[in-house]
C-alpha cells in the first residue's frame, strides 16, 4: 500500500533518476510535473473544491486527504489495462499491466472532493504517483455522483502515443500478464484482486474486470473467491 510518505517529491525525485539511469528516458522531471499540474490547474478556480475521479488503485489506496467519497460515473471512457509496467509490479523480462481510462463505453468508481485548502497540496501528490512516466493525460470530464448530480473531476486517462501503451491486446495475454508479472510494488495479480474486490463492495459489477479475474485464478490454478460471474459477452467494456 502506498503511503503519504512515499509520494513525497524527494521521494518520487530518486525514483524517477533510478528509472532513468536503467535507460527509462522517458520519466518525466519533477519540472515536467509541475509544469503538468499548473497546465491542469488552469482549468481549476481558486477557492473552489475539487473532484478526482478514481477507477483503479485510487479506489482501495488513495493515499489522499480528502473532504468526501461517492461512488460516480464517466461516459465515453472505459476501464483498461493497456499499458506495461516494467518496474512497478513487472519486470523488463515480464511487464505487468496497469489501468488507465481508454475513450469508449463507460467507467464506474469514486469520486474524492477536495475542499478548497486541499485542492493544492492533494493535487501535487496525486501527480507524483500518477505523472511519472507521462503515460496518463490528465482530463476534466463530467462525473455523475450516484446521487444524481454531475461534478467536473480530474482523472487520467491513457496517451496512446507513449511508448508503454499496449491497447487491443487479446485478453488471454493480458491474463498471463497479470497473473505471473511482480516487480517492487508487487504482484500485478494483486492490484487487479484489489480493484475487483473494491468494485464489488461498491456495488459496481465490471464484466471485463470480472473476466479477468477468473482467467488468472484459471491460469494460477487457484480458486476464486467471491467474484461475481463474468459476461463473456461484455469483455473489454466497463
Amino acid at each position: 500500500m502506498l503511503t503519504r510518505e512515499e509520494l513525497s517529491s524527494e521521494r518520487i525525485d530518486q525514483i524517477v533518476a533510478d528509472a532513468r539511469k536503467a535507460g527509462y528516458d522517458f520519466f518525466l522531471t519533477s519540472e515536467e510535473r509541475e509544469a503538468s499540474l499548473k497546465k491542469a490547474l488552469q482549468r481549476y478556480k481558486p477557492g473552489e473544491e475539487a473532484w478526482v475521479f478514481a477507477y483503479g488503485s485510487l479506489m482501495w489506496n488513495p493515499a489522499l486527504e480528502y473532504a468526501e467519497a461517492l461512488p460516480s460515473s464517466v461516459e465515453g471512457w472505459r476501464r483498461s489495462f493497456c499499458f506495461w509496467t516494467p518496474l512497478g509490479r513487472g519486470t523488463p523480462e515480464l511487464p505487468g499491466l496497469m489501468l488507465a481510462l481508454e475513450g469508449g463505453g463507460s467507467c464506474e468508481g469514486i469520486a474524492y472532493r477536495l475542499a478548497p485548502h486541499q485542492v493544492r497540496s492533494e493535487l501535487a501528490i496525486l501527480w507524483n504517483r500518477e505523472m511519472l512516466s507521462g503515460v496518463y493525460q490528465a482530463r476534466w470530464v463530467p462525473t455523475r455522483l450516484r446521487d444524481g448530480r454531475v461534478v467536473t473531476a480530474v482523472t487520467f486517462v491513457v496517451d496512446t502515443a507513449h511508448c508503454q501503451y499496449c491497447g487491443d491486446l487479446p485478453i488471454e495475454r493480458a491474463a498471463h500478464h497479470i497473473a505471473f508479472a511482480e516487480g517492487r510494488r508487487g504482484a500485478c495479480r494483486d492490484y487487479l484482486t484489489n480493484t475487483a474486490e473494491h468494485a464489488r463492495s461498491l456495488g459496481i459489477h465490471d464484466p471485463y474486470i470480472e473476466e479477468l479475474v477468473h482467467r488468472v485464478a484459471d491460469l494460477r490454478g487457484e480458486p476464486v473467491v467471491h467474484a461475481v460471474p463474468p459476461d463473456t459477452e461484455a469483455v473489454g467494456e466497463a
